[in-house]
């Protein structure tokens, strides 16, 4: 889906303005002489309030990858490395990132797993970069890691 997200907000978007425009356009003289309509109540659906529900939810929904780190609950952890021989610094090419949420998704996950002392990832680069203790973690956990959250890694290569 997250390819077609321009779209569907410019749909959205769109729909909306419609709606708002046809529950705010003058009424012709022809509907203001017609008082038929006035004896009965208007159904909810088809109120301001209904539609402005519905605006602000589309709103607060289309902005959720800017705020959507709120949701992930606070998993640092206190670091204690023996032997600075045994840490390993890998990026990792991970496909399917698209926003900041993919980002948090990514680094909420691995950073669950023993031994992760940093991780940094970036959507626009598509990749990840993990700084581990490979006494208590593996790279084969941390892929699959990354692959349980739904993207996929694409290779990962060791950093001198």
């Amino acid at each position: 889906m997250e390819p077609f997200r321009p779209y569907l907000i410019g749909l959205t978007v769109l729909v909306l303005a419609f709606a708002w425009y046809q529950k705010l356009k003058p009424r012709t003289k022809e509907e203001i002489a017609c008082a038929c309509d006035e004896e009965e109540k208007t159904p909810f659906m088809q109120t301001k309030l209904f539609l402005g529900i519905v605006t602000v939810f589309a709103i607060l929904m289309m902005a959720f990858p800017y705020y959507s780190y709120v949701f992930y609950g606070n998993n640092k952890k206190e670091i204690i490395v023996v032997d600075k021989s045994n840490i390993e610094k890998i990026n990792v090419d991970i496909k399917g990132m698209t926003c900041t949420s993919c980002e948090e998704h990514i680094n909420h996950s691995v950073n669950e797993l023993d031994g992760i002392i940093k991780i940094n990832s970036s959507y626009e680069d598509g990749q990840s970069e993990i700084e581990f203790d490979n006494t208590k973690t593996t790279i084969e956990k941390i892929e699959k890691a990354i692959n349980k959250t739904g993207y996929k890694v694409v290779e990962t290569k060791p950093i001198n």
